[in-house]
C-alpha cells in the first residue's frame, strides 16, 4: 500500500525518501519538493517535506504508532476529523513535542473551521521548532481563510522574503492583493510567479486574475491546461479556489 510505505519512510525520519516515493508510485513524475500533487489529507501531511525536518518525528514510534497514524490519516482522507483528531490526541501521548503532530492536528482543526484551536497548536508547533515551515505556512493560511487578507499578506510576503522562489507563497501573496482589489500590485505578483515551475501556480494565478476580470471562460481554460499537465497535483489550488468561491467548471 502507498501510503503504507509513505508512512514507514516518514516513521524512519526518511523524508525525502518519502516524497520520492510518493510521487513516483502516485504521480510518475518526480518535481522538487513544495506542492505535492495529491489528495488533500497526504499533501498536510507530505508539505512538511517543503522546509527542514522537525526536530521531533514519529521515527521513535512503535509499529502500533505508525498504524495509528496511518489510520488518522485514513480518517482524515474520509473527512472524519473527530476520529482523526482522537488518534492524533493519542499519538501525541506516544510521542510529545512533536511539531509534525501537533501540525496535523492544527490541519484537522482547520478543516473544522475551529480556528482558534489550530492556531493553538500551530503555535506549539512553532515553539518547538521555530523554521518549521508548514506550521508557519499554516499560520498565515489561517488568516486567509479568516479573510485577514491584509494580515495574511503580510505574513506570506515575510515568508517569501526567506523563500522568494517558492511558488505557493508567490501565489498566497498574489491572491492576498487579489482580495484587497490592490490590481496594480497583484499583476506585478502574477508576473514573479515562474513559468514554467514545478506547480499549478501560474496557471491557477492566471485563472484568479481572469476570473477576477469576469472573464471565466478564459479562466476555465487555464485550468483545463493546469489539470491536464499536473494532474492530481492541483488538489491544493482547487481547495484555495473553493475557499474563495471561485467557481470555474
Amino acid at each position: 500500500m502507498i501510503l503504507a510505505s509513505v508512512v514507514m519512510r516518514v516513521s524512519a525520519g526518511e523524508f525525502a525518501e518519502a516524497v520520492g516515493f510518493w510521487f513516483a508510485r502516485e504521480c510518475e513524475l518526480i518535481h522538487a519538493p513544495g506542492i505535492l500533487k495529491t489528495r488533500i489529507p497526504i499533501l498536510l501531511l507530505l508539505l512538511a517535506f517543503c522546509g527542514p525536518a522537525p526536530a521531533q518525528t514519529p521515527q521513535r514510534a512503535s509499529r502500533d504508532a505508525q498504524a495509528l497514524l496511518q489510520s488518522a490519516m485514513g480518517d482524515f482522507d474520509q473527512k472524519k476529523y473527530d476520529e482523526a483528531l482522537a488518534k492524533l490526541a493519542d499519538l501525541d501521548k506516544k510521542t510529545p513535542n512533536d511539531p509534525f503532530i501537533l501540525n496535523l492536528i492544527g490541519a484537522a482543526y482547520t478543516r473544522k473551521k475551529d480556528y482558534a484551536t489550530a492556531q493553538q497548536n500551530f503555535e506549539k508547533a512553532l515553539a518547538i521548532q521555530p523554521g518549521f515551515f508548514p506550521a508557519r505556512f499554516n499560520v498565515g493560511e489561517l488568516m486567509f481563510l479568516q479573510r485577514q487578507y491584509a494580515e495574511a499578506l503580510t505574513f506570506f510576503r515575510k515568508m517569501l522574503e526567506a523563500d522568494p522562489r517558492n511558488e505557493l507563497l508567490q501565489f498566497k501573496v498574489f491572491l492576498c492583493y487579489i482580495q484587497l482589489n490592490q490590481k496594480e500590485e497583484a499583476l506585478k505578483a502574477l508576473k514573479l510567479i515562474k513559468y514554467p515551475g514545478d506547480t499549478p501556480a501560474w496557471y491557477y494565478g492566471q485563472a484568479a486574475w481572469e476570473s477576477k476580470q469576469g472573464n471565466n471562460k478564459k479562466a476555465l481554460e487555464y485550468l483545463t491546461g493546469a489539470r491536464y499537465i499536473f494532474g492530481p497535483k492541483t488538489a491544493l489550488f482547487d481547495e484555495t479556489f473553493e475557499d474563495l468561491d471561485i467557481k470555474l467548471r
